[in-house]
């Protein structure tokens, strides 16, 4: 078994990573043709051209959400610098990073193993979390979307690798320098959403709760973040701006039914995630990987099950409780996906949580043959082929790349950007986009009104009175 496991260690891992590859390729190819949305992408730096950039942030923050973080990165999109190539790298770098942010946390969690394995780690989450998160273009591509959630996502995965690589520190000035790059990561990724600012919140209390039960320590390290998370929250929720905003519907702020109604969709969601993927074959084959380890290379997975288990269901209830007691409404795509990242991640850490705790009891139910692994590894590749088959993300992206319908988009796109440059008329008539890339696109532009706020965020970027959208060119 041991010869067979270094044989499966070495060509698995390349198979993990060629599943990244699958459905990483076109997600960087589509990148070529993204484009900014008529929905919210002008919108801020037409505010930013009129009353300048620092007054459009205090605009926002004011008058319509908290979300200091994403109102910064919005505020400074691309085409503040006149850029649409801007909106085609950064999906790329955004991609990148995600997948690096994987790859850090497996390989700080797993340190004994290659970095081979983590980045095939990383790959299977990455792989799994596209076969089935809920809109491509809302994680990825859509930049007023993707600040919002994509990005403080990721940062948090890195505030976890911060996190234990401070204690791994032995000098100052390193403790010092990854303190600070904590900070900052706390006080970026609170002051993005709702949803983040909970999980972070959840993560520095559980961090704070589990170090004071079982090492009955208090560091400096721990108190400043507990300070930067306090004074990041107060930033989020005192705003004006963010009292607004949960003012808008009048469901929001009903505790009971948002608490009922995060629950059962997080059932739902849950089961799907579950039962519709390879995720349990997956799984199976993570408990194979946890059987290889040592005890000691099995340090951070030595939390009591109970509360790695409640912080799991914390972490995801945070996802979703805000939509609902914010502004009494389903979680949106995007929240979705957000939702879905911290499930996977959550999900691979709690089995390997349970199994160092049974593995400690000297539990011997854990007994692979070769015979039965090749089984499990045969049953595996099967369910991947079939979910990557019948994946409508999958299909999508491989879809709007290869048959063109992107290379339309873009085509279209730039059209739509001579009629603006060359038209000398106060008001300027769009045609409607007819090759929708969904997996780019997001499915909220200009229409026929003037009045509508896109057309009126597009009117101001370019300098017209007023801009339509019509079939005929007036």
């Amino acid at each position: 078994m041991n010869r067979f496991y270094r044989k499966y260690r070495t060509v698995g891992n390349w198979i993990n990573i060629g599943l990244m590859i699958a459905v990483l390729v076109p997600l960087l190819a589509l990148a070529y043709y993204n484009h900014p949305s008529a929905a919210d992408d002008y919108c801020y730096i037409d505010t930013v051209f009129k009353i300048g950039w620092f007054e459009a942030m205090k605009l926002y923050y004011t008058t319509w959400t908290g979300r200091y973080s994403g109102i910064f990165l919005n505020h400074s999109n691309p085409l503040l610098f006149h850029s649409i190539t801007g909106f085609k790298v950064l999906p790329v770098v955004l991609i990148a990073a995600t997948i690096f942010a994987l790859y850090s946390l497996f390989r700080h969690l797993t340190p004994t193993l290659s970095r081979v394995a983590h980045l095939g780690f990383a790959g299977v989450v990455f792989f799994l979390f596209v076969l089935k998160m809920a809109s491509l273009a809302e994680a990825f591509y859509w930049m007023a979307a993707f600040v919002t959630y994509s990005v403080p996502n990721m940062l948090t995965l890195f505030w976890i690798v911060m996190v234990l690589r401070w204690y791994r520190q032995d000098t100052q000035s390193a403790k010092f320098l990854v303190g600070f790059l904590a900070g900052f990561l706390v006080f970026a990724v609170i002051g993005a959403s709702e949803q983040n600012m909970l999980t972070m919140v959840l993560l520095v209390g559980a961090w704070w709760v589990y170090r004071l039960i079982y090492y009955r320590k208090v560091d400096a390290f721990m108190v400043s973040m507990l300070v930067i998370t306090g004074i990041s929250c107060y930033l989020l929720l005192g705003s004006p701006g963010n009292q607004a905003r949960m003012g808008g519907n009048p469901l929001g702020g009903n505790i009971p039914f948002s608490t009922i109604s995060t629950l059962k969709k997080l059932a739902i969601l849950g089961f799907d995630w579950v039962f519709r993927t390879p995720l349990i074959f997956f799984t199976a084959v993570w408990l194979v990987v946890m059987s290889r380890l040592s005890e000691g290379a099995r340090n951070y997975f030595s939390i009591p099950v109970w509360y790695a288990v409640l912080l799991f269901i914390g972490v995801l209830s945070a996802q979703l409780f805000p939509s609902y007691y914010g502004v009494g409404i389903e979680p949106t795509h995007r929240v979705v996906n957000s939702a879905y990242f911290f499930f996977l991640i959550g999900w691979f850490y709690i089995w390997g949580v349970i199994f160092h705790y049974f593995k400690q009891k000297r539990f011997g139910f854990f007994q692979f043959t070769v015979a039965r692994f090749v089984g499990l590894y045969v049953i595996l590749l099967a369910s991947v082929a079939l979910s990557f088959y019948r994946s409508p993300n999958v299909r999508l992206v491989y879809t709007d790349w290869l048959k063109g319908k992107a290379a339309a988009y873009d085509k279209e796109m730039y059209q739509r950007y001579a009629l603006m440059k060359n038209s000398t008329e106060e008001v300027t008539y769009l045609p409607p986009i007819h090759s929708k890339a969904f997996s780019i696109y997001v499915e909220d532009d200009i229409t026929a009104n003037q009045d509508h706020w896109w057309n009126k965020c597009m009117a101001g970027y370019y300098g017209k009175k007023a801009i339509i959208m019509s079939e005929k060119n007036e």
